[in-house]
């Protein structure tokens, strides 16, 4: 029985030990791959703020339901350092706009929009800008800036 007990107590302490290397180990580029979502894992009829992660670059794309925010999205490459990403921003996608309509879609301001009446345009910044941000992943959750997004899908478009 004591035998049994010390194996017990061996097999805990060995999964304990475990689980802590696991979640202190420290990320690499590759274990981001994909699409991660703010508050849900859930997608609607459109999503809500995301990052798009692959092996050497990012891109945020704001919430589709807010058709009053001419950005729609920015990117550039990234950098990790143990528990924390740099981001380095070297180009923001906004809407040149024309007017304000109603867009049914457009639920963040009740149902206003910019979205239907303009051009996406790309402005590419001369000097980037960089952001320092924690980060931490457990399981199919990314926590950027202790702001939990969810693995929507694997694959980028």
């Amino acid at each position: 029985m004591a035998t049994l007990y010390k194996i017990l107590i061996l097999g805990i302490g060995f999964a304990l030990s475990c689980n802590i290397w696991a979640q202190s180990r420290d990320l690499v580029c590759g274990d981001l791959d994909g699409i991660w979502q703010e508050k849900t894992p859930v997608v609607n009829s459109a999503f809500l703020a995301t990052y798009t992660i692959n092996a050497d670059s990012f891109w945020y794309s704001v919430n589709e339901y807010d058709g009053l925010n001419p950005i729609r999205s920015f990117g550039g490459t990234y950098t990790l350092n143990n528990d924390s990403i740099s981001l380095r921003i070297q180009y923001i996608k906004r809407i040149s706009y024309t007017g304000i309509c109603r867009d049914q879609f457009s639920t963040a301001n009740n149902q206003w929009s910019i979205l239907e009446k303009g051009t996406l345009i790309t402005d590419t910044l001369t000097t980037p800008q960089c952001f320092v941000l924690p980060i931490k992943k457990m399981s199919n959750t990314l926590f950027i800036d202790d702001i939990p997004f969810y693995l929507i899908s694997e694959e980028q478009y």
